[in-house]
């Protein structure tokens, strides 16, 4: 007894292209579209937000450009996602993401960055995915740790949202900026300097300084792990 067959693939046509899209965010509960939903136009262009459990009752369209700030730590789950997305013919989808995805150069120690990485992959296959990558998110710049920083505002993701822009011919686009921010003491400064030495010297197995960054966690210094170490490599990739 054979299975039941799959929906077709539904494929944007030339005439859908031609319209404006429909502007849907997966991913209503994250605190960050709860920020941005009261920044000016953000409610009005993004009428449909939806969360994971709305995600297999939602009839998309061609014409929709899905605007992805939901995972899961389960691969499978992502997979799902991206598939539901694939066979409805979507117009778009654009992954946002994270800045620590490029600590996979030096370690897979963290899973943050590993399902990360592996969201970006699935995008990178899909006929119109793309991916934003962001930096620290922030609404003002005194919520950022100390010391250098790849961050970006509120107020640019959401420019970018309402007018997005993509290298031509590219399926990706940075949207972050070095910030540097005041440590809160000297104290501080110098446990920032003498961790960058550590984290060097623990080579491809940094995760080995994670009793120490409980501590710095308690203690209020949010600069550590593969937040410290994607800070160095991006600034080392913009300089260079």
């Amino acid at each position: 007894m054979s299975g039941m067959a799959e929906p077709p693939v539904v494929t944007p046509t030339s005439s859908t292209l031609s319209v404006a899209p429909r502007e849907v965010l997966l991913g209503h509960g994250s605190a960050l579209w709860r920020a941005l939903r009261t920044l000016p136009g953000m409610s009005a262009r993004f009428g449909h937000t939806l969360g994971h459990r709305d995600l297999p009752g939602f009839h998309f369209t061609p014409n929709d450009r899905v605007w992805v700030f939901a995972y899961s730590r389960v691969a499978h789950e992502n997979t799902a996602m991206f598939e539901r997305l694939r066979r409805a013919g979507v117009r778009e989808v654009v992954y946002v993401s994270s800045s620590s995805v490029i600590v996979g150069q030096r370690t897979r120690c963290w899973e943050y960055p590993r399902v990360k990485a592996a969201a970006q992959e699935e995008i990178a296959a899909l006929p119109h995915g793309r991916v934003l990558t962001l930096g620290l998110v922030y609404g003002a710049p005194e919520e950022l740790p100390g010391g250098p920083q790849m961050a970006t505002s509120h107020a640019e993701l959401a420019a970018f949202m309402l007018a997005p822009h993509w290298p031509q011919g590219g399926q990706a686009q940075p949207l972050l900026r070095t910030l540097q921010r005041p440590f809160r003491h000297r104290f501080e400064a110098l446990l920032h300097r003498a961790y960058g030495g550590l984290q060097a010297a623990c080579g491809p197995w940094p995760c080995l300084l994670r009793p120490l960054d409980l501590v710095l966690r308690a203690l209020g210094m949010r600069w550590y792990g593969y937040t410290y170490l994607s800070t160095r490599l991006w600034m080392h990739k913009t300089s260079s």
